[in-house]
């Protein structure tokens, strides 16, 4: 089987598209798109003036507390009005008639968060992002609040002596969004990798030699499917190291983050190779004709190439998009749960594809 193995890595390497497809050009992209049309990529809109409406229907003095001490500090920001509404349905009328921006009604215990929004796509997410830090804020008041009971009676500053804000600690650029969106490429581009493996030998009459091979059948396949597994990792190592050194481009915050997001990176592109692989074995049709276009087009909906592609209700739902989420979740905030879910899935895609694929080859006769 290492024999195997040794044999495949040699064989790409030798040849020079594959050098260049795989190796080198996912570099050049990333220079390329992340300097030469990173102006291109300007910030969606300008969101201006955000005018908010909420209603506090909830009994627990600390949220309370938490609530009004939140909307304090972020209107001081100048462009973000909260005002407290008297009657809900009112406000939501206000919402139709574009006097304000949203509505946001806090209630129960514990505490919900619930918002209605507006017709600007803009505003909504940042009425969403709003929400999103006071929830983590609110939080912090309750964990702080239960320890120290002091701080209902307003007898110490919370805020400042027990919640510490973190930055992202990376000054982010577009180079740095392309970084990690060709190496979702790289990863998905394996697919031809594995299907040209099997049908190489295929087309070339070599795979009647494996037939005969006094070796097991399903070992041979898994020998030739690990045999592919240096390619992958030298091309996302090749990637993460170049980009960084020649054009500084910026992944994870830290060396276990960065060790997390290139795992993930080699998982998903080894699942991609057996896929391929598999495609190669039963398939007699050119991937590159049939898969390319399929991929070509879910990166571009996904925003690979500019982050101003995004429709709703198709991009989120899109393979790429969902790694690139979780790979952005990953080296910005330090976030490891969508990586987690993307790697236990595509182990258990791998699994199902390599069982499915040993069985076939084993049985398959070649006319």
């Amino acid at each position: 089987m290492l024999q195997i193995i040794i044999k495949e890595t040699k064989d790409y390497l030798r040849d020079k598209s594959n050098v260049f497809f795989f190796l080198i050009f996912p570099v050049v992209l990333v220079f390329l798109l992340g300097n030469l049309l990173s102006a291109f990529d300007k910030a969606e809109e300008t969101v201006g003036k955000v005018k908010i409406h909420y209603k506090i229907e909830t009994e627990s003095y600390a949220d309370i507390m938490s609530i009004r001490e939140f909307i304090r500090g972020v209107e001081d920001n100048e462009k973000i009005f909260f005002e407290e509404a008297e009657d809900l349905d009112t406000s939501i009328q206000m919402i139709a008639d574009g006097k304000t921006d949203a509505v946001v009604l806090f209630k129960n215990d514990p505490l919900e968060i619930h918002i209605y929004e507006g017709l600007n796509r803009i505003k909504n997410r940042t009425v969403s992002g709003i929400m999103n830090g006071f929830s983590q804020f609110n939080k912090a008041v309750n964990v702080i609040a239960k320890s120290n009971l002091q701080i209902l009676a307003g007898s110490t500053d919370y805020e400042a002596d027990y919640i510490t804000y973190k930055d992202l600690a990376v000054n982010r650029t577009m180079l740095d969004y392309y970084a990690i969106t060709m190496m979702t490429m790289i990863s998905f581009m394996s697919i031809i990798l594995g299907a040209v493996c099997f049908m190489g030998e295929r087309q070339g009459r070599t795979i009647l030699r494996l037939k005969i091979a006094p070796i097991s059948q399903i070992k041979l396949f898994f020998a030739k499917i690990f045999g592919l597994l240096p390619q992958t990792v030298l091309q996302i190592v090749i990637l993460m190291v170049l980009s960084t050194l020649l054009f500084g481009a910026k992944y994870a915050t830290n060396l276990y983050d960065n060790l997390y997001l290139f795992l993930m990176f080699v998982v998903v592109s080894f699942t991609m190779t057996a896929i391929g692989a598999v495609y190669g074995l039963f398939i007699n049709v050119n991937p590159m004709a049939c898969i390319m276009p399929v991929i070509w087009v879910m990166m571009f909906l996904s925003g690979t190439y500019s982050k101003e592609i995004f429709i709703d209700g198709v991009t989120q739902y899109m393979p790429v998009y969902c790694i690139q989420e979780a790979a952005f979740d990953l080296a910005v905030f330090g976030r490891h749960q969508k990586a987690n879910t993307v790697i236990i899935v595509c182990l258990i895609l791998t699994i199902a594809i390599l069982i499915a694929g040993a069985v076939g080859f084993n049985r398959k006769e070649e006319v």
